[in-house]
């Protein structure tokens, strides 16, 4: 299963309102958080944002593993991937974009379609092949992921 909708807390409103603040206050220069080594670089239309303290600590409360948090906005659609620094997102949509979330065998071949829901956690099979298509952007995203060992092949 590529997508699966966890019963978890919604993100109280004040936290929400602290995020679109982060977003306001995080200058284009620092909306990579940590490109190097990763994707980010190649997607223009992708901002990773860092989450504040306070989102941090509201993560930690539901998710009792170690892990990082963030903020993506994405301003257009990213193009067949795999994420190459985790096999596993534990996302938040706070606004679509009108978005699908499409999932692809290894010839990039569609196979599903979602369209996530606002203001529900899921976790995503970011292991494999996927895309998002976003029509009428931002699509903004809070999202949770996985420390890989250091000592990881990955």
């Amino acid at each position: 299963m590529n997508v699966e909708y966890l019963d978890l807390p919604k993100i109280p409103e004040e936290l929400i309102v602290d995020i679109y603040k982060t977003i306001r206050n995080t200058t284009p220069k620092e909306r990579h958080a940590v490109p190097e080594g990763t994707d980010a670089e190649k997607y223009n239309a992708w901002n990773s944002i860092k989450a504040s303290k306070k989102l941090k600590e509201f993560t930690n409360s539901i998710f009792n593993f170690e892990h990082d948090v963030h903020i993506f906005v994405l301003s257009g659609d990213l193009p067949v991937h795999t994420d190459n620094t985790r096999d596993v997102a534990y996302n938040y949509v706070l606004e679509t974009g009108g978005a699908t979330t499409n999932f692809h065998d290894d010839e990039k071949t569609l196979v599903e379609e979602h369209n996530i829901e606002t203001f529900k956690w899921h976790k995503l099979n970011v292991k494999n092949y996927h895309s998002v298509l976003i029509p009428e952007p931002p699509r903004v995203v809070v999202s949770v992921s996985v420390y890989w060992p250091k000592d990881s092949s990955k």
